[in-house]
């Protein structure tokens, strides 16, 4: 099986070139920091017990006038933009044939599938009663009058069908490298899903485009509620914008991140060309964002001395300059802007997708929402579910571009500093693709 080949002539590549997928070797799954991941998870677990059987009333801050919290307006609402990297990087990538990009779909795909599935278990935990959940396979019972229904079917639909399928190849890549009795059903199976993926991508652009423009729809039924700083025609428009430029910025960083952590090279002409595309992105988007304030008269009450004008300043200065210090390090190619241009851009991304539900949202004066402790805790286990998925996979599957040079030298770190993987015979089945003797090979 082949790796992704990233359309890039073989002379022009130099030795930071991404030109394939690698595994992170020579780290072990099992840490301290994830085992501190483990922890968390576990007591979301326990909790999420403690809230099926306890109701909604006990375990969190909302109330009559706050009907959501935070297990649907941050790990929802938030984490979701960030995980649809699928789509913008899918789209940058295929539609607009900006082929360098094709080295990120990987990490792109994990985590908008992880995003996606954290984010509709406390979706699910959040409305309880799981033992009702076969209903959704009965369309004729669904209630088409909850505006609500259709960002629920559309994200459950992604998840478990696009985003899943996507997900597949390097599970099969790992089976077909590992023992070569697998190979003709792996390459049968392949071959199978190949011939699907039209069709997968398709839908696997329609939905999250759909679902992301309907959360932001969700919130122009709540009318004055909204302050007016947000409350617009523009937010399907403007929701679907900011989960774009949110994404490359998840997809970009968590990238970067993990090329500082395990050493790995950066390829700065795919870098170079994700951060272009967010800082355009960005752009555009604050220009339709500050034109919509203008134009609708609301621009004066950014000047007001109260905490939405806090708010709202906060979400535009963190935007812009993450997109000015992108813009910045694509000029200079310098590596540390552009990470913290992703960093504030998120942020400020993250602060505009949680304000309509919550910190602009003003159902009567004296309403207040405050998360209790168990939904903090429960939140923070489900995100960490997704962080421990993420480094699970990305030292089990070829997830992560890397230099063709990188992947010859896990071959030898397999092969020198483990030779108890040929006493096993492990090696006898083609492990790492190569027909290996009985011998150790000179590197």
């Amino acid at each position: 099986m082949s790796s992704a080949a990233f359309n890039k002539p073989v002379s022009d590549r130099d030795s930071n070139s991404w030109e394939r997928f690698v595994p992170v070797y020579g780290f072990r799954v099992l840490n301290p920091f994830f085992v501190g991941l483990c922890v968390l998870i576990a007591i979301a677990f326990i909790l999420t017990g403690y809230r099926e059987l306890a109701g909604l009333g006990p375990v969190s801050g909302m109330n009559d006038a706050f009907g959501w919290g935070i297990w649907k307006t941050f790990n929802v609402m938030v984490l979701t933009a960030l995980g649809s990297g699928a789509f913008a990087v899918g789209i940058a990538a295929w539609v607009f044939r900006r082929h360098r990009l094709h080295s990120l779909m990987r990490v792109a795909l994990l985590t908008s599938f992880l995003a996606y599935a954290c984010g509709l278990l406390l979706l699910g935990i959040d409305a309880g009663r799981p033992w009702n959940f076969y209903w959704i396979v009965f369309p004729w019972k669904w209630n088409m009058h909850s505006p609500l229904a259709e960002v629920a079917i559309c994200m459950s639909i992604y998840a478990m069908i696009p985003l899943a399928l996507e997900n597949i190849p390097p599970i099969l890549e790992r089976l077909w490298y590992f023992d070569s009795r697998l190979r003709p059903r792996v390459e049968k199976l392949e071959k199978t899903l190949y011939s699907a993926f039209p069709w997968i991508i398709a839908a696997a652009y329609l939905l999250p485009g759909m679902h992301q423009s309907s959360l932001g729809a969700l919130m122009l039924l709540a009318g004055e509620r909204v302050h007016p700083l947000w409350q617009t025609p523009f937010l399907p428009l403007l929701y679907l914008g900011a989960a774009c430029f949110m994404s490359f910025g998840c997809v970009a960083g968590t990238t970067m991140l993990c090329c500082l952590i395990w050493k790995r090279p950066m390829d700065m002409e795919v870098l170079d060309d994700a951060a272009t595309i967010t800082w355009w992105l960005i752009a555009g988007w604050l220009a339709l964002r500050l034109v919509d304030i203008t134009v609708r008269g609301a621009i004066l009450t950014a000047f007001h001395f109260d905490r939405f004008a806090l708010v709202f300043w906060m979400e535009v200065f963190l935007t812009a300059y993450g997109g000015w210090l992108l813009y910045r390090s694509v000029k200079e190619h310098e590596p540390r802007f552009m990470f913290l241009g992703y960093i504030l851009s998120s942020l400020g991304g993250m602060i505009y997708r949680f304000s309509p539900t919550t910190l602009a949202f003003r159902p009567n004066p004296e309403a207040l929402y405050f998360p209790k402790t168990i939904e903090i805790l429960v939140s923070l286990g489900f995100i960490s579910l997704g962080i421990a998925g993420f480094l699970f996979a990305v030292k089990r599957l070829a997830i992560l571009p890397a230099p063709t040079h990188t992947w010859h030298d896990m071959a030898s770190y397999f092969r020198f500093r483990r030779p108890y993987i040929r006493w096993t015979g492990y090696f006898q089945f083609g492990h790492l693709g190569e027909n290996e003797s009985s011998e150790p090979k000179n590197n």
